[in-house]
């Protein structure tokens, strides 16, 4: 952590700072999941609606930084302790509360979240918190932004904007990493050195400096799988990258996740010039099991929007013929029940976010962070 003393020390106790949250109930730009209980819209006195906040559920929302502007109070700012309750509290509660199959409520639970955690990110690097506190609020702040693309994969581009969010994991990543050079061990650097091989997948200069680490971490069973998977695309091996993500975790395929439907087509075009022939009859249920997909019927669609032909008969099989071929973008990206519903088990998302097989109970709690940055 840098002890420059133009770094201020954040003061605010609250997830909100009180002025922050004050202004925004007198201006009714309160979330609802900001707001009491069962508060609804009511009117002042001059007829503006407004809601009632609850200073247990408000949290700081992000403001871009304008030229010129003053440093905020220290009162404004959250110390290390407070950011690692507020992110906490927007996985546990406020994520975990939200209805998967609501579109409306999903939407509005994305953009609440990424929102906040934004600020989050915000208020450490005002602070300039590194080392071992900043990486346990990264670490679980970088938990939501890998898992969101997966579970919000159909919201429209208002409600989730992907470049936006890649933007914000790859900032909070290279932010990590600043963390994870500091002379100190961290619990979960080699689940996230894992973690950034699999989100940058075929990444020359992310494997290059994987293969640097301290062998502590380069030789994690984590990092050596995420290299694995790496050698593998870039060989265009993808019998084997397949049987590789297999052996991902839940919230290691949700990194993966983003390169799925590109390396399945990849696949198919090796496919269609290697068996290209009349009377080849590829099997459907080898082709999905070599693709890790869930249906034989999702495999026989993909084939048809290529062209392909499904073989006459009984027999569930595709046709490879280069002349028949189709060169159509890859499928969108959709619900992945063997490669990460499945892993998840019984755990809830913010148990797969926050790690919380390997990690709960937590090795820092807020206390212990408020009483290491003091």
């Amino acid at each position: 952590m840098d002890q420059s003393s133009t770094a201020p020390v954040g003061l605010c106790p609250d997830m909100c700072p009180r002025k922050e949250r004050q202004e925004r109930e007198r201006q009714g730009l309160l979330h609802h999941f900001e707001t009491t209980d069962g508060q609804r819209a009511r009117r002042g006195r001059r007829g503006k609606a407004s809601m009632c906040a609850d200073p247990a559920k408000t949290v700081k929302e992000y403001s871009r930084p304008a030229a010129g502007k003053e440093l905020s109070s220290p009162y404004d700012i959250r110390p290390p302790a407070v950011l690692l309750k507020t992110v906490r509290y927007l996985l546990m509660k406020v994520w975990d509360s939200v209805n998967e199959m609501d579109s409306v409520n999903l939407s509005e639970a994305y953009c609440f979240v990424f929102d906040r955690l934004r600020a989050v990110r915000q208020d450490m690097t005002v602070q300039r918190v590194r080392g071992q506190l900043g990486a346990v609020v990264l670490e679980e702040s970088l938990g939501f932004l890998l898992c969101a693309p997966y579970l919000v994969r159909h919201l429209p581009v208002e409600s989730y904007d992907e470049v936006l969010h890649a933007t914000q994991v790859r900032e909070s990543f290279a932010e990590l990493m600043e963390c994870y050079k500091e002379d100190v061990r961290h619990p979960r650097e080699a689940e996230f050195q894992a973690l950034l091989l699999l989100y940058d997948l075929g990444n020359l200069d992310t494997m290059n400096r994987a293969l640097k680490l301290h062998h502590r971490i380069g030789d994690a069973p984590q990092v050596r799988l995420a290299m694995d998977v790496n050698r593998a695309y870039l060989e265009c091996n993808w019998v084997r990258l397949f049987r590789l993500l297999h052996r991902l975790d839940c919230l290691q395929s949700c990194a993966f996740y983003r390169h799925l439907t590109t390396c399945r087509d990849k696949n198919l075009r090796m496919l269609i010039h290697a068996y290209s022939s009349k009377n080849c009859r590829f099997p459907l249920d080898l082709l999905a099991r070599l693709m890790a997909v869930d249906s034989q019927e999702t495999v026989a669609e993909m084939c048809r929007r290529r062209g392909l032909s499904l073989a006459p008969g009984g027999q569930l099989a595709v046709v490879f013929l280069k002349s028949s071929f189709k060169d159509v973008v890859p499928e969108i990206h959709g619900r992945e029940i063997l490669l990460v519903e499945r892993k998840k088990r019984e755990q809830t998302w913010a148990g797969v976010m926050m790690g919380e097989e390997e990690t709960m109970p937590l090795a820092h709690s807020p206390e212990e962070l408020q009483h290491e940055w003091h």
